[in-house]
C-alpha cells in the first residue's frame, strides 16, 4: 500500500479543520457557452465528467485519502483510498433562477463553507448549470492539506487541455486494488512504536511540543532578541490591531469578484519596482480603511495582513502538500493617498528581496513545534471556549498572490473563460483576497464570514474604486462609491 505521513504544516491544516473554519481552497471556473455544445444538461454533465477521469491519471494522488491517527499522536497520512469512487467527487449543482452573477456567487459561497467528507479524497469538483447564458461553470475545491495555491492550480489544470481539441487521455492502466484500510490500532503502530514501549512517552511527547512552541511564540513576537539585524524590520505577531474584521467566524460566507487586466496592473507598478502582490496590498489597505471608517471605526493604528510566500523550488509546482512560507506586512494605510502607498509597499518589499528575500517562516515553525498533538488539542480548546474572540489577532487579512496559466485552457471543448480564486479563512481571519493571474487576466477573489463582513460586496466596490485609481481609470470620485 502506498502510504506517507503528511508534512508539519499539512497535518495542522488536518487538525485544526472545524466546520466555521473548512480549511479548503478552491476556484471558480466558468466555460465559455457555444451554440454547438450538447444541449441536454445530463449529457453535458457526463462529458465534462468523463473529461475529468480521462486526466485523473495525472494526478494520481487524487485517488489518495487523508487518515488521522488516534489522537492525533502522530502526523495523519496519505494513503490509497481502496473505495475511490469519482461520482462523490464530480458532481452537479445549480444556480438559483435567474441564474446571473449574483446567484452564481451566492451559490459559490455556500458550497465553499461546507467540509469535505474526511472519510474520502479530500477534494471536489461542481458542475454548475442553470447560468443564465446556458453555460456551465466549474467550482474546484481541495483541501489545504493536500495543496497551497500553486500546487492547486498546476494540478487542476492538468485536468483541462491546451486547445480546443482534447488531448488524447492517458493511456488505459488496470490499476492495483488497494488493500483494506489500516485500523485504528496499526495507524498508532505506524505512527510510534515508542508510545506502547513507555507510557510516559505521551506526556514527553506532548510536553516536549508545548516547551518548543512556547518558545518559538516567544520568538516571534519578539519576547526573545533576533541576532538578524540586516532584514528590514516589520510587524510581530502581536501588531495587528483589534478590527470586527477578526474573532470566531460563522459556518456562513460570502464571495464577491473583480476582474483586471494583468498587463495594465505591471503597468501600473512598473514605475515602482513593484509586484503583483504589491498592487493587491495597496488596493487592499486603502479599501479596508475606507470600509471601517463607514462602519465609524476609528482606525488609529496600521493594518496589517499575512502573505503567504511560495517556496517552490522550480520544477515542483505540480507536487501536493504545502511549499509555504508566510510573512506580516504593513498595509500603510495612514498613506491616504494609493499611489504614495503603492511606492511605499514597492519599497519595502524591495529591500526584503535585496536582503536575500528571507520571510519569517513561522508558519512551518509553529507546526513542527507544536505536532498534530498539540495542533489538535489547541483547536478543541479554543472552539469550546470561543476564545478567538479574545486572542489577539496575527492579522487584520490574508493576502494571497497565485500565478496561473498564462494561456487559455480549455474543458471538453469549451474555453475556461474565468477563473476565480478562493483562499481559507484560517483560525480568527474573517478575510481572505486572493488573487489570481491567468491567461492575461488579474482576478481578485474575496472569501469573508458573512456575519464578520456582511458587507462583503461594498468591500469589493472599494476594491475596485482603488485599483482603478491606480490603473488610471477613475471616472467617479470616492463620495460615489456605494456604502
Amino acid at each position: 500500500m502506498s502510504s506517507e505521513p503528511l508534512a508539519a504544516l499539512d497535518s495542522v491544516f488536518v487538525t485544526m479543520d472545524s466546520a466555521n473554519a473548512p480549511l479548503h481552497i478552491g476556484v471558480l471556473i466558468e466555460l465559455e457557452h457555444r451554440e454547438s455544445t450538447t444541449k441536454d444538461p445530463i449529457a453535458r454533465f457526463i462529458e465534462i465528467r468523463n473529461h475529468i477521469e480521462e486526466r485523473l491519471g495525472k494526478a494520481a494522488v487524487l485517488r489518495r485519502r487523508v487518515l488521522r491517527v488516534p489522537f492525533d499522536l502522530g502526523p495523519p497520512l496519505l494513503i490509497d483510498d481502496p473505495d475511490f469512487d469519482i461520482d462523490f467527487h464530480v458532481v452537479r449543482r445549480a444556480v438559483p433562477s435567474p441564474g446571473g452573477p449574483k446567484e452564481l456567487e451566492a451559490l459559490i459561497a455556500r458550497v465553499m463553507a461546507r467540509q469535505l467528507a474526511p472519510d474520502r479524497p479530500l477534494w471536489e469538483i461542481s458542475v454548475i448549470e442553470g447560468m443564465a447564458n446556458g453555460g456551465h461553470a466549474l467550482l474546484a475545491k481541495v483541501h489545504h492539506a493536500l495543496a497551497d495555491g500553486v500546487s492547486g492550480v498546476t494540478v487542476f489544470a492538468g485536468l483541462f487541455d491546451l486547445s480546443e481539441e482534447p488531448s488524447p487521455p492517458a493511456p488505459h492502466v488496470e490499476l492495483d486494488v488497494p488493500p483494506p484500510l489500516p485500523s485504528p490500532i496499526e495507524l498508532l503502530a505506524r505512527s510510534s512504536s515508542e508510545l506502547f514501549r513507555r507510557p510516559g512517552a505521551i506526556l514527553e511527547a506532548l510536553g516536549s511540543s508545548l516547551e518548543r512552541l512556547a518558545g518559538k511564540v516567544d520568538e516571534i513576537t519578539g519576547a526573545t532578541e533576533s541576532s538578524d539585524d540586516d532584514l528590514p524590520s516589520g510587524p510581530t505577531l502581536l501588531d495587528a490591531p483589534r478590527t470586527p474584521l477578526t474573532g470566531t467566524v460563522s459556518y456562513a460566507r460570502n464571495f464577491e469578484r473583480f476582474c483586471l487586466d494583468l498587463t495594465d496592473v505591471k503597468e501600473a507598478t512598473s514605475p515602482y519596482g513593484g509586484t503583483v502582490t504589491d498592487f493587491a496590498m495597496t488596493v487592499v489597505g486603502g479599501a479596508l480603511r475606507r470600509l471601517l471608517e463607514e462602519r465609524g471605526e476609528v482606525v488609529d493604528r496600521d493594518l496589517i495582513c499575512f502573505t503567504p510566500v511560495n517556496i517552490r523550488v522550480p520544477g515542483t509546482e505540480g507536487d501536493l502538500g504545502n511549499m509555504i512560507s508566510g510573512k506580516l506586512d504593513p498595509l500603510r494605510v495612514d498613506l491616504l493617498d494609493p499611489f504614495d502607498r503603492l511606492a511605499a509597499l514597492s519599497e519595502r518589499s524591495r529591500e526584503v528581496r535585496e536582503a536575500g528575500e528571507r520571510p519569517a517562516d513561522f508558519i512551518n515553525e509553529l507546526a513542527e513545534a507544536a505536532g498534530p498533538a498539540v495542533a489538535s488539542l489547541a483547536g478543541r480548546v479554543i472552539s469550546a471556549f470561543d476564545l478567538f474572540e479574545h486572542l489577539p489577532n496575527v492579522a487584520n487579512v490574508i493576502i494571497s498572490s497565485v500565478p496561473g496559466p498564462p494561456v487559455p485552457l480549455w474543458c471538453a471543448g469549451e474555453q475556461i473563460v474565468r477563473a476565480s480564486p478562493m483562499g481559507p479563512l484560517m483560525f480568527n481571519q474573517a478575510l481572505n483576497v486572493t488573487v489570481l493571474g491567468y491567461a492575461g487576466t488579474l482576478e481578485f477573489g474575496i472569501l469573508a464570514c458573512a456575519k464578520k463582513v456582511p458587507d462583503a460586496s461594498v468591500l469589493c466596490e472599494f476594491l475596485e474604486h482603488e485599483a482603478t485609481v491606480l490603473l488610471g481609470r477613475n471616472p467617479l470620485g470616492p463620495e460615489h462609491i456605494a456604502g
